[in-house]
């Protein structure tokens, strides 16, 4: 079928044209018709054409991230406008109306872009796909108070379509008391007690305790408390007595007779005190030690007991001074230094001996039977018993113990 253009440029001009066209149109009266009638079909169809396209042609506004931007579009749906404004949209972003949604003049499109924050919030790794714009924004709408994190990230930063890598710390006020110091408030980022010990640079020594435990998790209001122990040590010499004196009996001494073998002397010891500090106090102290320094020693004392017994007849001579009495002294004065001798004074107990015992004496210092028929050896050893407890009181010539015995 000839063209409507061609139909609208063909030539008219002489007879023989015009007869040929008449010709044309005696042999073939229907083909005119039919092609002018096909023109007109086709003009028409051209001009119904361009009326519907102009009827179906919209006008919208896309707005994305808050920027519009106005669209002509045959489009029937926001996903063809879409399309027509050569937007992608991904999966997590947000368009209003739906995709599906049937499209008319003067629509109005919002497109909130996705974002993916890569979150590390409190050591905890998570991904989340945002449509705020902002770090702060997209904080709020994962419910976190940003002014409670300490951030990575400025708050007002702007987050890229492409997106973020975020890490937040929650920030928690507590309070501190670091022993004998005052308390103090903490706004810290640590987890757990522990944590925080270490982000303050405290340390703690082996007998301080922390209250509460360590690995507590932090939260709000807090208490941390931290007890500070040392046991502190000192020492101080102290001096000791010197031993009791040693008597030691030495046969080549005679008897009554003493001597100083060695000088005795007090001695020193180091003693260590152990005194427990808590929060700078000291709570108590106790001895945890004793050295000997120098060892206190006892003076030796020789006591002679080689006899000196001397028989002249039937007087006995001990040529004994023991505790500075003159033994044959008072036995010279008391029985003539007859150890049989015997006295019955009027009114009194009779006495016996070299020392005159009565009964009752004698047997005050342990002796058995009559003081006569002792040795004069057990006889001295009574009365020395004697002059222990009562001195020279007990015989009235005592004044004789004073006196060296006669020759």
């Amino acid at each position: 079928m000839p063209s409507t253009t061609d139909l609208i440029n063909e030539p008219a001009g002489n007879d023989g044209a015009a007869a040929d066209a008449g010709r044309h149109r005696a042999g073939r009266p229907t083909r005119r018709r039919i092609v002018l009638v096909a023109a007109a079909t086709v003009l028409g169809l051209a001009a119904v054409g361009g009326g519907s396209a102009a009827a179906l042609s919209k006008t919208v506004t896309i707005t994305v991230d808050g920027q519009e931007r106005s669209v002509t579009t045959l489009a029937g749906s926001v996903q063809g406008a879409l399309t027509s404004a050569g937007l992608t949209v991904g999966e997590h972003d947000v368009i209003a109306p739906a995709p599906a949604t049937a499209l008319s003049d003067g629509a109005q499109v919002s497109v909130q872009r996705a974002r993916l924050v890569q979150l590390t919030l409190d050591g905890q790794e998570r991904d989340v796909w945002t449509t705020a714009t902002t770090v702060e924004a997209a904080l709020t709408q994962l419910g976190q108070n940003p002014a409670d994190l300490q951030l990575s990230a400025d708050r007002s930063r702007e987050i890229p379509v492409e997106g973020i890598t975020l890490t937040a710390q929650e920030v928690h006020e507590v309070t501190l008391t670091d022993g004998a110091e005052p308390l103090r408030t903490v706004r810290a980022t640590a987890r757990t007690v522990a944590d925080l010990l270490t982000d303050q640079g405290i340390v703690l020594g082996p007998e301080d305790t922390v209250t509460p435990d360590a690995t507590t998790v932090l939260a709000d209001g807090t208490a941390v408390d931290i007890t500070r122990t040392q046991t502190t040590t000192r020492t101080e010499q102290v001096a000791v007595a010197q031993l009791p004196d040693q008597r030691v009996d030495d046969p080549a001494l005679n008897r009554g007779t003493e001597q100083v073998v060695t000088p005795g002397a007090p001695g020193t010891e180091t003693v260590t005190y152990a005194a427990t500090v808590v929060d700078g106090v000291q709570t108590g102290e106790q001895e945890v030690g004793r050295t000997v320094d120098v060892a206190p020693t006892a003076t030796v004392i020789h006591v002679g007991t080689r006899s000196t017994l001397e028989m002249r007849g039937s007087r006995v001579f001990f040529n004994d001074t023991e505790f500075g009495v003159n033994w044959d002294g008072l036995a010279y004065c008391e029985s003539t230094n007859n150890p049989k001798a015997t006295f019955y004074p009027s009114g009194y107990p009779a006495t016996f001996g070299l020392f005159q015992f009565d009964l009752p004496t004698w047997q005050s210092v342990d002796g058995v039977g009559n003081p006569m028929d002792a040795s004069p050896e057990e006889q001295l050893m009574r009365a020395k018993m004697l002059y222990q407890k009562r001195g020279l009181e007990p015989w009235l010539c005592g004044y004789a113990a004073a006196s060296p015995p006669p020759a």
